[in-house]
């Protein structure tokens, strides 16, 4: 059997985003299920019609199952219904606001207010606090907005709007980290503490920092656990990454596929949380282990 994950955005680009496709790969693979991936980048024009078009291309090439990283809530609706209607299972990373046979959802409002919560214990009451968002999509807007009520509730200082265009890393990588920690460095002279919203935002935000000669200012926080994130906590340039286990949240979404394809049972829209994560520390940092020594990351083949 072979199942068609539909990816937001190209290998090598997040190590999140990654280490999701190789939790679902080899889930998969455990059960006899070949994954192959498409890639519709969500930060290149066009991209909604690729995802459709991947959709499509996995119906006509016969696939038993299609999994959908879900960015915009309400595509791709028309090619995941065609697809449903053929009989082939359409399962679904983030709940979106069409039919599908399953989808697992991240706990992402409460990662932001958990981060929150960490940096409030690392700063004193009143703490300056800056905040770098992310894209407008379904997970990054849910986590901004528990990143920005935990701080509203916690004794530190929140300086500026992350929905702002000029604080938001509408990229999802380093350099667009980069451009928007210099914008924030620029307006404010001196800063407690920063939660840049990922960890590839974060790594920019490094580079921001030696350009500016302001490393060490300031603690900082982020989200993914991803190894250059966890290098970075090591050597004592970071505080703090909420680790999701994205190899774990491949696997929840590999399971449903399982469950459905080769169980038999009949899902009927179920959603299931993906692990919740841990907060990695300088304490824990050393007890880490790297998520591609947790599971295999053999090649994922491109295509139907």
């Amino acid at each position: 059997m072979r199942a068609l994950y539909v990816n937001a955005m190209d290998y090598g680009e997040n190590a999140g985003v990654d280490a999701i496709a190789h939790g679902l790969a080899h889930r998969l693979a455990q059960a006899d299920i070949e994954m192959r991936v498409m890639y519709a980048d969500f930060r290149q024009t066009g991209w909604r019609e690729r995802e459709a078009e991947a959709v499509r291309a996995g119906l006509e090439g016969g696939v038993e199952a299609i999994v959908v990283y879900v960015l915009d809530a309400d595509q791709p609706a028309d090619a995941v219904a065609e697809a449903r209607a053929a009989g082939i299972p359409v399962f679904c990373l983030e709940r979106p606001r069409f039919a599908v046979d399953g989808c697992v959802v991240y706990p992402n409002f409460n990662h932001g207010v958990y981060m929150a919560e960490h940096l409030s214990t690392l700063l004193p009451a009143g703490a300056s606090v800056g905040v770098i968002g992310g894209p407008d999509v379904v997970d990054d807007i849910e986590l901004l907005l528990g990143i920005k009520h935990g701080l509203d509730v916690s004794p530190l200082r929140l300086v500026n709007d992350p929905f702002d265009p000029r604080y938001k890393n509408d990229s999802d990588v380093a350099e667009g980290g980069r451009e928007k920690a210099l914008n924030l460095l620029a307006d404010f002279d001196h800063l407690d503490g920063l939660v840049p919203y990922n960890d590839e935002t974060m790594l920019g935000t490094l580079e921001a920092l030696r350009e500016t000669d302001r490393l060490g200012e300031m603690k900082m926080v982020s989200r993914n656990g991803t190894p250059k994130a966890v290098e970075a906590i090591r050597q004592g340039l970071h505080h703090g990454s909420w680790d999701l286990d994205c190899p774990g949240i491949g696997a929840t979404v590999g399971e449903l596929v399982v469950r459905q394809l080769v169980g038999g049972e009949q899902l009927d829209g179920y959603c299931a949380a993906s692990p919740i994560g841990r907060m990695i520390t300088p304490e824990n940092a050393g007890r880490w282990i790297p998520w591609s020594e947790r599971i295999p990351y053999d090649p994922l083949p491109v295509g139907v």
